[in-house]
């Protein structure tokens, strides 16, 4: 029996290098919102110890110069921090769209391989056939010669 190339092998072969293309994309959507994520994180820590470090300096005693400067650089550390969940949230769509695409790629790519497995189990199924119709017609032909003899 030799090994037929269906009709969808090749549509099958686009199909997955399709879907190969949409999970690297995910990965790399995945990677930006975790590095986009971390970069936030160390902002909100950076904030709440420069939030704690200044009550400190508020029980203790501070210059108002001191404080005018705290409270500019945690304004701007708010502003960062806002830029950054941005940045976040327009990660976590961009990923969230990456995931769903590669989700439609994978039912493609599962569909044509349904169908090329069925037609691939079909040959199988016309081979047999074939197959046992030529081993009727030479056990009819065998039968004849001996039945000749």
């Amino acid at each position: 029996m030799a090994v037929r190339k269906g009709r969808l092998e090749k549509i099958l072969v686009v199909k997955k290098a399709e879907k190969d293309l949409a999970s690297s994309e995910y990965q790399q959507a995945i990677s930006l919102f975790e590095s986009e994520g971390q970069a936030l994180y160390d902002l909100l820590k950076k904030k709440e110890k420069l939030e704690e470090a200044l009550q400190e300096k508020l029980l203790t005693g501070i210059p108002i110069e001191s404080l005018m400067q705290q409270q500019f650089f945690m304004g701007n550390l708010e502003k960062n921090v806002f830029h950054q969940q941005k940045k976040v949230s327009h990660a976590r769509a961009f990923m969230n769209l990456k995931e769903e695409k590669l989700k439609e790629q994978s039912v493609e790519c599962k569909k044509y391989e349904l169908l090329d497995d069925k037609e691939k189990l079909l040959w199988k199924q016309n081979d047999l056939k074939v197959e046992a119709t030529h081993i009727d017609e030479l056990s009819i032909l065998q039968y004849s010669q001996q039945a000749n003899r």
